[in-house]
Order: structure tokens, then C-alpha cells, then sequence
């Protein structure tokens, strides 16, 4: 099993097991998500130094061919004049040679290691987005829960309050209603008069008018 499952059900049951336990769930999981965000950090680190390692041993491959092609040029080169010497350049090549398998073999475990590391880490990742986007769920939910519960557990109180409230609303527009319709025909009543008063005056005027415009 590797690390990022092993870490992945390690954190998976500690969270079961301590959500069971304590209320502050939210606390839990945010520590669990600061701890999974930093063992991927940790990986990434660890990805760019297996990579740094591959391409070390890779430019040594190189230098090793590089060598290996010149020893063989100077045993050549020796053959006719000096063969110790030139059994010498072939033995350094070889030597060269095994070095380059060597190397090759390294490459190839850290090539491995570099993939499995990239892909525990992508698997990481996406587990640490699925905890991420469930706790805004269950924070969520939370909240409307928390909301239901207390709008619960005072509901009579509230309504009972509203019912009261709305009750003397009522009453107080059904008092302004009763008092408009006492007044209004009092109103009508007195405005009859007043309007016939004025016209009286009009015509007690209009008829002054006519006097005075006679008597000249």
C-alpha cells in the first residue's frame, strides 16, 4: 500500500472515529485538511528531488559514454605502439561501460519512483479536493440545521407572538376604521351646512351689489 493510501485511510478512520467523539466536527476536519495539504507539499518536495537526482544521473550516463568512446579511440590508438598501454584503455573503457549500466539501472528505479510519486500525489490531491467541497456541504448543512433546530425549539413562543402581535395590529386598524366611520357622516353633515352658509353669503353679497348699482 503506499504512503498517500495508507495516509488517505489513516485519515479517513481517525476522522470517523473522532467526528463520533467531539462536537467541533469542523475543527476536525480543517486540522485533517491542514495535515493531508502538507504530507502533498511534502511529496511535491520530494517529486522535484527524484527528479533533480534522474537528470544528475543521466548527465553521468553521458560523461561515462563519452568516456567509454574515448578509451576505446585511445586503445586504437595505442595498439600499434603500446599494446599494454592500449589493453589498459580497453580495461577503463569497460569499466566505463559498467559504470554506464549501472547508472541506466539507478535511472530506471528513480523513472519508477518519479511516476508512482506523481500519480500518488495526483491521487492526493483529488482526495483532498473531495474532503474539501464535503465539508462546505456538511457546513452547510450545518447551518440549516442549527437554523431549524432554534427556529424549532422557540416555534410556539413565535408564534404565539405573532399571533398576538398580529392581533393588535388588527385591533388597532379596526379602531382607526370605527372612528373614520363615526366622523364621516358628521363630516358630510357639517360640510352640507358650510357650503350652504357660503352660498347664503354669495347671495346676501351679490344682492348688495345690485342695490348699490340701482341706487346710482
Amino acid at each position: 500500500m503506499s504512503i498517500f493510501k495508507r495516509l488517505s485511510a489513516t485519515l479517513v478512520s481517525r476522522i470517523d472515529r473522532v467526528v463520533g467523539e467531539i462536537e467541533n466536527h469542523d475543527a476536525v476536519v480543517q486540522a485533517t485538511l491542514n495535515d493531508m495539504r502538507k504530507k502533498v507539499a511534502e511529496a511535491k518536495v520530494r517529486l522535484k528531488q527524484v527528479h533533480r537526482e534522474k537528470e544528475r544521473l543521466e548527465q553521468q550516463i553521458l560523461e561515462q559514454q563519452d568516456n567509454t568512446q574515448r578509451w576505446r579511440k585511445r586503445a586504437i590508438d595505442c595498439a600499434k605502439t603500446d599494446e599494454t598501454k592500449a589493453l589498459e584503455c580497453v580495461s577503463r573503457g569497460r569499466h566505463c561501460e559498467h559504470q554506464v549500466a549501472r547508472l541506466q539501472q539507478a535511472v530506471s528505479q528513480y523513472h519508477q519512483a518519479a511516476d508512482k510519486l506523481s500519480h500518488d500525489i495526483q491521487t492526493a490531491e483529488q482526495r483532498l479536493s473531495e474532503v474539501k467541497q464535503k465539508a462546505t456541504l456538511m457546513r452547510a448543512r450545518q447551518s440549516t440545521s442549527s437554523a431549524l433546530h432554534s427556529t424549532s425549539e422557540s416555534n410556539n413562543d413565535a408564534t404565539q407572538q405573532l399571533d398576538d402581535t398580529f392581533d393588535r395590529w388588527e385591533i388597532n386598524i379596526s379602531q382607526t376604521e370605527m372612528a373614520i366611520d363615526h366622523h364621516d357622516p358628521v363630516d358630510l353633515i357639517e360640510r352640507e351646512f358650510i357650503m350652504s352658509e357660503q352660498e347664503d353669503e354669495l347671495r346676501h353679497e351679490l344682492a348688495t351689489l345690485l342695490a348699490e348699482e340701482e341706487q346710482q
